[in-house]
Formats: C-alpha cells, sequence, structure tokens
C-alpha cells in the first residue's frame, strides 16, 4: 500500500475513477452518494484542497482530500484549527480491506506533522454504517447541520477527532 499526492492529470483521472467508482458501488446498495455533478475535476480539485490517492499494489483503491478550512460544512470554525477530510472512497473490489481507516489514520499523520490537534469530517446523517466507521475510527459525534450544496440540500452529521499533536 501506497499513498501519493495526486498531482498530474494522470493521477487525478485515477482519483476521480476511484471516486467514481465507489458511487458506482453505493448505488449498487441504493445509496445516492454523490452526483454527477460532484464527481468532475472542478468540483473536486478545488483550489486549496490536497488530493490524495492510496494504491494497493500500484492500482488506484482509495482516496482522500485534505484541507485546512471548510466553509461550507464548519463555517463557524478557524481556518487551520483542524484537518477537514472529504471524498474519503475506497473503489469497486477494495471495500473491507480496512483502507478507509488507513486514510484516516494518514490524514491523522498529516495534521500532526503540521501541529493541527484534530481532524474533521462530515457525512449524510442517515449513513449509519459510515458512522459507525468514523466513529471506529476514533471520531466522535459533534452535531448535525444542514447545507445547500450544487443540486442537492444535505443533513450531515460532523464528527471530530482530537490527535495528539507531539511528535
Amino acid at each position: 500500500m501506497k499513498i501519493i499526492k495526486a498531482e498530474t492529470p494522470e493521477q487525478k483521472a485515477a482519483f476521480l475513477q476511484v471516486l467514481a467508482s465507489a458511487n458506482e458501488r453505493m448505488a449498487k446498495k441504493g445509496i445516492v452518494q454523490w452526483l454527477p455533478c460532484h464527481l468532475t475535476a472542478e468540483a473536486v480539485f478545488e483550489p486549496g484542497v490536497e488530493p490524495y490517492l492510496l494504491l494497493q499494489e500500484g492500482v488506484p483503491a482509495a482516496t482522500a482530500l485534505l484541507v485546512t478550512v471548510d466553509p461550507v460544512f464548519w463555517p463557524e470554525k478557524e481556518p487551520g484549527t483542524a484537518v477537514y477530510l472529504h471524498r474519503l472512497s475506497v473503489a469497486e473490489g477494495f471495500a473491507g480491506q480496512g483502507l478507509a481507516a488507513a486514510m484516516v489514520e494518514f490524514a491523522a499523520d498529516y495534521a500532526r506533522e503540521r501541529k493541527i490537534p484534530r481532524l474533521r469530517l462530515d457525512c449524510r446523517a442517515d449513513r449509519e454504517k459510515l458512522r459507525r466507521l468514523y466513529e471506529g475510527c476514533g471520531f466522535r459525534f459533534v452535531d448535525t447541520v444542514e447545507v445547500d450544496v450544487p443540486g442537492v440540500h444535505l443533513c450531515n452529521a460532523r464528527y471530530e477527532r482530537s490527535l495528539e499533536t507531539s511528535l
């Protein structure tokens, strides 16, 4: 397993393919994760985001976007007080291998290296299995928030994980 920053056009295309694969896997279960407008390069690779791609034996298998400000889901929080984890996804064929937890730990290490004391994320409030995954990764439920993003109104659960930042 290797995690790289998706910087080249090819790596970014692979990142988008993993998102699409994860989205299709969820759709097969009757879960609407992202609309097509949320899976474009313009929607994903916004200024300020750092895209990371997990490669399993060289094959793109999981993704995460990391940022230090989240004005949509955490508008009341000061920039730099947390690393925000978005677009955590695992491609079809790689689910159940612990890759989501590996990406969470990568994000925690990323935050610790920058002396940032916490991780934050959000997910749809009705995604019980996903919420259990996050809680199993050490996140605590904070509250729910309602926001409008292109094409959809969301009710999302917000989570936070405190980190030990001393190395």
